[in-house]
């Protein structure tokens, strides 16, 4: 028999290896996986027995998708028969229902109005006289309320320039960076020769 061509190859090492060969003596080796197959796709079972071969696998998959229509009779339904009776089905009737007669409401006399309140006689409190204010001055009065001082000497002070000031001053950076003598050159104010 001649060899099949494209399934020899040579390794980097110089040496042939036929993966023809390879496949064939192994294909009886349980592949690995949790499908339960063999190399060759056989189904086998925990001992390495082949329960169907990979011809009736096949067989069953093509019988179930194909691609030309079987001319089969349409089955009319299971024959299974339900256990309701959803055609006679009929919806409720809704029943007329008459309102119920109105009777005359008579109306409540509104409640007597409350007994109005008697005033009792008010007791005037007397008088306590009241404790003469001694005059502190402003070492004293700093003492006694320490938060209550108020600061005045920055009302006089007027803000010189905005936000743009401020961020432009921020901004200025030293440039310790040392150009070459060309540039150094053609920087260089006066006349040049050309």
């Amino acid at each position: 028999m001649a060899r099949k061509p494209g399934r020899t190859y040579r390794t980097s090492s110089g040496k042939s290896v036929d993966f023809g060969a390879l496949l064939l003596a192994n294909e009886t080796a349980p592949a690995i996986g949790n499908m339960n197959v063999n190399a060759r796709g056989d189904e086998i079972d925990p001992a390495g027995n082949i329960t169907k071969s990979r011809e009736d696998i096949m067989r069953e998959y093509n019988e179930l998708n194909t691609m030309v229509p079987s001319d089969d009779t349409i089955p009319e339904g299971t024959g299974i028969t339900a256990d309701d009776d959803w055609q006679d089905w009929q919806p409720p009737v809704a029943q007329e229902t008459k309102p119920a007669p109105i009777q005359p409401t008579i109306p409540t006399p509104p409640p007597p109005p409350p007994p109005k309140p008697t005033p009792t006689p008010v007791e005037e409190p007397v008088e306590k006289p009241k404790p003469t204010v001694q005059k502190n001055n402003v070492a004293q009065m700093v003492e006694d309320n320490p938060d209550r001082v108020i600061d005045h000497t920055n009302k006089n002070k007027v803000p010189t320039g905005g936000l743009a000031a401020a961020v432009a001053a921020a901004k200025e950076v030293d440039s310790k960076v040392q150009q070459p003598e060309t540039t150094k050159r053609l920087n260089t104010p006066g006349v040049r020769r050309i």
